[in-house]
């Protein structure tokens, strides 16, 4: 239920021409007004602060919609953020969009952010943020944030498995929204008299997207099994979503033809911050080396059993 009234928001108040505007620089006003009153926000603040007390399995359905809406603004991130604060007893900032910021080549969503919470020492911060840099693909990332002096400290948390698991959230829901406009494109785009879904080699594509699409997002649910964000759930996460996220865009552009390299067309609005969640907060590589380095670190029976524990959440 939460889920689809989260959707029902979605719909209402995120279609692809707010996205585009926001795009172009225009905030966002009205959507992030919605998001602030609908008390989604604080779905992991625990019920005594005077959120929902949900875990964040109960986010992840949420921040798969917001990917296939290509929210401009980050509510997930957001959500995780206000939940870290209200747990050491600290308010979060009023009408504030958060970032969760470590240590990376690009960070989506910064334009229309205010804070992030950022490592410093054994601990985090708080601080306001804004982007500086580049945004490679034009979607309001940033290659760099400028921030202020802290606002509030709490105590440790892995602000890179946070990430990389919104972050392959976030794939997961884009791929979703890329694959339905391809299934639907080739279900009614006619060549030689009859539609695109029936040739073999369309089928065969078809079949290997819908496999990306599924291994993308059973792989980001797992980071939200457990009760908080565990490194390496995250790491694999990050892993096979990026990896899917390559194919998707691949696959749906191959697809669609010229049409889909359009600006008026809405593929683009998913490929294109498909190709940034890649590479924010680490790519496949990046993760794929960690899970290495785990894996010798850790030599205790077979690889299978590796990932079995590696995979266990508390």
């Amino acid at each position: 239920m939460l889920a689809d009234a989260f959707e029902r928001l979605l719909l209402a108040h995120c279609p692809p021409a707010l996205v585009r505007r926001a795009e172009a620089g225009e905030a966002p006003a009205a959507l992030a007004a919605e998001l602030l009153s609908s008390g989604f926000l604080d779905l992991l603040v625990p019920e005594a602060a005077g959120g929902a007390g949900l875990a964040p399995a109960d986010l992840f359905p949420l921040a798969l919609a917001a990917g296939r809406a290509a929210a401009p603004l980050p509510f997930a991130e957001t959500a995780v953020a206000r939940s870290l604060l209200a747990r050491a007893g600290l308010e979060p900032p009023a009408e504030g969009w958060i970032l969760i910021a470590p240590p990376s080549p690009l960070h989506p969503l910064a334009r229309h952010a205010t804070h992030a919470l950022v490592p410093e020492g054994d601990g985090v911060a708080l601080v306001e943020a804004r982007p500086e840099g580049d945004d490679p693909w034009g979607t309001g990332a940033a290659t760099r944030l400028a921030t202020g002096p802290r606002l509030a400290r709490i105590g440790p948390v892995d602000l890179a498995a946070v990430a990389a698991a919104l972050a392959a959230a976030r794939i997961a829901g884009l791929a979703e929204a890329a694959a339905g406009l391809t299934l639907s494109h080739v279900a009614t785009r006619q060549q030689f008299g009859r539609p695109l879904s029936g040739f073999q080699a369309i089928q065969q594509a078809m079949a290997q997207l819908a496999e990306e699409v599924i291994a993308a997002r059973t792989a980001a649910s797992l980071a939200f099994a457990g009760a908080d964000f565990a490194l390496l759930p995250a790491a694999v996460a990050k892993a096979r979503a990026s990896e899917a996220a390559r194919a998707v865009q691949a696959i749906a552009h191959q697809a669609h033809g010229a049409i889909g390299m359009t600006a008026e067309y809405d593929l683009g609005l998913f490929t294109r911050r498909l190709q940034e969640a890649r590479v924010a907060h680490g790519s496949e590589g990046h993760w794929h080396a960690r899970l290495g380095a785990a894996r010798l670190a850790d030599r205790d029976g077979t690889a299978a059993d590796f990932l079995q524990r590696a995979m266990e959440t508390t």
